[in-house]
This record gives C-alpha cells, structure tokens and sequence, in this order.
C-alpha cells in the first residue's frame, strides 16, 4: 500500500510540473491570455469606433454640412480599421450571430441601394436589419452614400436633398452599432450568459476544449488568408482568374483597400504573438515549444507581408494597373505567409484545417 502511494503522488507531480507552476498547460495560459487581453479589447474598440460613428451620422443628418461630413468620413474609416483588425477573431459570437452582414460587407450592386431609396418604403433600424440583404446594409452601405466616387461634394448635396437617403443611413449606423455591442457583450458576459471568453478558455459550465479553441484561432487566419491573397489579390492580378480584374477588389470611393488588407493581416499577428508581442504569449508560445525554427519563420513572413502591402498605395485598383509589380509581392508574401501557418504551424500544432463558409468575402 505504502509503495502504491508514492507512486500515485509521484505521478500527481508530474502531471502539475507539466501544466506549470500555476496549474495550467501553456495552451491554456495561451488561451486566456488571447481571449482576456486581445479580443475582448478589440471588440470593445470595435463597439466604441461603431457607436461614434453612429453618432457622427445622427449629427451629420440632423445638420448636413462639409465638417460633419468629412467627420462622418474620418469616424468610418476608424471603424472600419477596428472592425477589420478583428478579423483574424471572427469565429464563436460573430459567426453565431452572422454579425459580418449586419456590420460590414461590400456593396456590389449601388443600383440596389439607389432603387431602394426611390422605393418609398420605411427604411429604419427594423427594415434594414430585418428586410435588406448584406450588400445593402453596414459600412459598406455607409460608406456609398458619405463618400464620393469622383470626390466632387455629391455627397453632401445628396444628403441635404433627400431625407429618405438620411434617414437611412442613420440607420445604417444605429444597426451596425447594435450588434457591434452585442458582439462586445457576448465576448464580454455582459449580455447575462456566459462570456464567450470563458468559453474559449474552459471557465464556462460548457466550454469548447482547448484544442478546439486553438484550431479556432489557427483556422481563421487561413481563411482570411485564402481570401486575401486567392480571392482579392490574385484574382484583381489575373493569377486566380481568367484575367486580371482589379475592379473585383470591391474597392468603394473610401479608397481604403489597400489599408484594409493590411490591417487584417496586423490582427492575424496580434493573434500570433499574443497580447506581450513575442514574450510567449500568443500562438507563437506553442509553436516556439514544438519548433523554434518555424516560429521564427511565422514572425519573418508575418514582418514582410506587412511591409509589402504598406507599400500598396490607394486607390489600389489604379496601382494595380499601374504597378503591378508591388501588388505582385503582396500577393507572394501573403501567399508564403499562408503557406508557413498551413502547412509548419497547422503540422507542429496537430491542426487539420477545413473549409470555411466564409471563404471568399472579407467584410
């Protein structure tokens, strides 16, 4: 008996020296360290840039003029910044609730939105959430109706002239500042359920595991990575297409394309590297672990995709047809970028990876 003792403090022991000091595995404090410190504080900077510009919209309509509307302008393009940095996090609360047409999604058909302002039908916070589809609502919508195509102050003009068109953009903003906020609070638990932080990290009654909720992080990245590089970049250069097509970029008279997949891929690295930027937290902790070589490979690719698409300049179609050289080596270095975290991060993390069915839309 007493030998059978030992042997079970003995493997007691060890089994806390492997999940550390603190009683955690690294996955874990990897976890926590993501869902506490990176995307919960996203979301409330997502949450906080859409409810300014909810704001600027209201009191743009209520007194159109050329400094509401250059605000108007300056708060979407900060929204949108923050909601595309959260990118690389849209899975749990954002899928669930299909918060990507509701908040962001590109406008591909303008003639929609222009029949649908001459309609005459109601179009406030109800209809526009519960009627209209996805290229007909959130930034996208917004940005059509604040921005001008030729830049010739049309948009004003529009504005002061029809009611209906204000009218439906201040609800445009109310609608994309509510789910913002209910995102924020589905991450957060301030909604009275479970946080989905807690969730992602096992501090829920019902939790996903840990090895579920890495392959979350790690799975997003990929397929914002597929669709950036296959189906924006490469099919605007003709390399996954019949012919080169830069107007498919959906570039909208915001001219911030070139900004956005930039700023998509920084909240992949915000992911990778975790909340300390290297001091192992983040992805990055569990495949230094298991690989030091391909970490530090992950960090190299990350450093010079951003680096080649800052070098982009906007309109991004135009420099495309210009210079299609540099968007060439955005699109190599996205492509290596994608290649690193499909193949050596996914093989040392035991990851298999899927399909999306959000491959091929960016939001």
């Amino acid at each position: 008996m007493r030998h059978r003792l030992v042997a079970l403090l003995a493997l007691a022991l060890i089994g806390a020296a492997a999940l550390g000091c603190g009683g955690e595995s690294a996955e874990q404090r990897v976890l926590e360290d993501l869902a506490y410190q990176v995307i919960v504080p996203r979301y409330e900077l997502v949450a906080a840039e859409l409810s300014a510009l909810d704001e600027s919209l209201t009191a743009l309509c209520a007194g159109p003029s050329s400094e509401g509307l250059a605000a108007a302008r300056g708060q979407w393009r900060s929204a949108r910044e923050a909601w595309l940095r959260s990118a690389a996090s849209w899975f749990g609360p954002v899928t669930e609730r299909r918060s990507r047409g509701l908040i962001a999604w590109p406008v591909t058909e303008p003639e929609r939105i222009e029949a649908l302002l001459e309609s005459g039908r109601p179009l406030g916070p109800f209809e526009v959430r519960e009627t209209l589809s996805s290229s007909q609502r959130g930034l996208g919508a917004i940005e059509y109706l604040i921005f001008d195509a030729a830049d010739d102050g049309g948009a004003l003009d529009r504005l002061t002239a029809s009611t209906p068109r204000c009218a439906f953009l201040v609800a445009l903003g109310r609608v994309a500042a509510d789910e913002a906020e209910a995102v924020r609070s589905r991450w957060s638990g301030d909604d009275g359920e479970a946080s989905y932080a807690d969730v992602m990290t096992g501090a829920a009654k019902v939790s996903i595991t840990t090895e579920a909720a890495v392959a979350d992080v790690v799975r997003t990245s990929i397929f914002q990575l597929r669709t950036l590089g296959d189906m924006q970049l490469g099919t605007a250069l003709g390399i996954t297409g019949a012919e080169p097509d830069p107007t498919l970029l959906g570039a909208g008279p915001g001219q911030a394309t070139a900004a956005g997949l930039h700023t998509q891929v920084l909240g992949m690295r915000d992911l990778y590297l975790g909340s300390g930027a290297g001091e192992d937290l983040g992805v990055s902790a569990l495949v230094r672990d298991l690989g030091e070589d391909a970490d530090e490979r992950a960090r190299a690719v990350f450093d010079a995709a951003l680096a080649a698409l800052e070098a982009l300049e906007e309109p991004l179609p135009e420099t495309i047809e210009a210079d299609p050289a540099a968007a060439r080596a955005a699109y190599d270095r996205l492509k290596e970028l994608q290649r690193v975290i499909e193949t050596e991060v996914v093989s040392l993390l035991g990851i298999t990876i899927g399909f999306a069915d959000t491959d091929g839309d960016s939001g």
